[in-house]
């Protein structure tokens, strides 16, 4: 397990670069995410040059295999030219695992307010938060979900940022789950609420996902993308996506989305659409009149190529 890397000037054409990182003794590379570390508070920058940091998990198999409880923890590795190489922290792990199963999946942002950086970790079957003032030290902070949302699998690849509606800012808490999607299998569910720098709170209870579909899973966001909060995942599901009937790639992202508050019935909902670069990809345009779908299922008809 590696960590792959991909560049793009427009969210639709992407250039894929060499290997980010590589396994090495602590472990495999899982999943994480990567910040800008303006202030250099890991004092990883040098020369007056601004490190981005990766946050990310170690996941020793030879740990798994004997049955221990503690073989996935969180490491850093950080880059000075822009994210092209990167350099592993020589003291990792930064984050130990307090001896259980499933611990992975850090995403990091600074909490301006608090003058910190929150990590949101998936933690068996539920969320638990840590802080840090320099992204090597790090103390829990809270947990959430035990008894909310869906529990059918793991909680996984988690997120949480603020969006606002009408004015008002809500935190929104994404937890991908396998399985126990609605069609079975992998899902992205989420939580809207509020966070104070310490806990995440909400008062609708109810289980929402993000996609009702099969095929959309370990959707996470970027940040620093001005007033969007843009929105990508896995494009299969681990129901079959190991079975893929591929030989030199298997499964593909999902098209990046910006994510958006409405409220409908008293209740606060994240929807989505595709990011507006994807308008670039427009060429013509046809306009179909007075077609009755309803009396027939035979498009046998309708010749020509829509795009847009």
């Amino acid at each position: 397990m590696h960590w792959g890397h991909a560049v793009s000037k427009d969210l639709v054409h992407w250039k894929e670069l060499p290997i980010a990182l590589y396994p090495d003794s602590l472990g495999n590379i899982f999943s994480g995410s990567a910040v800008v570390d303006s202030n250099n508070t890991s004092g990883f920058g040098k020369n007056g040059k601004i490190p981005l940091v990766a946050i990310f998990t170690h996941h020793d198999p030879k740990g798994a295999d004997a049955g221990k409880n503690n073989f996935q923890n969180q490491s850093l590795a950080n880059s000075l030219d822009g994210g092209y190489t990167w350099t592993k922290y020589a003291g990792n792990p930064v984050l130990r695992n307090p001896g259980i199963t499933d611990f992975r999946d850090p995403k990091v942002s600074w909490y301006k307010p608090g003058k910190k950086w929150v990590m949101t970790l998936a933690a068996k079957d539920r969320i638990t938060f840590y802080s840090s003032p320099n992204l090597k030290n790090w103390s829990k902070e809270s947990e959430f979900g035990q008894t909310l949302g869906a529990h059918g699998g793991v909680w996984e690849c988690p997120d949480l940022f603020p969006l606002k509606l009408n004015g008002k800012t809500h935190w929104v808490l994404i937890v991908n789950l396998n399985p126990g999607g609605p069609n079975k299998g992998s899902a992205t569910q989420y939580f809207v609420g509020q966070f104070d720098g310490h806990n995440f709170t909400t008062t609708d209870t109810t289980t929402k996902w993000l996609d009702y579909g099969p095929d959309e899973y370990a959707g996470v966001t970027w940040g620093n993308t001005g007033n969007r909060r843009i929105f990508l995942g896995w494009m299969s599901n681990w129901l079959y996506g190991t079975q893929v009937p591929t030989t030199t790639w298997r499964s593909a992202f999902t098209i990046p989305r910006e994510l958006k508050l409405f409220s409908y019935n008293r209740s606060i909902f994240v929807g989505s659409l595709p990011v507006e670069e994807f308008g670039l990809l427009k060429t013509k345009t046809f306009t179909f009149k007075n077609l009755d779908l309803k009396r027939s299922h035979d498009f046998t008809g309708l010749t020509g190529k829509v795009s847009g």
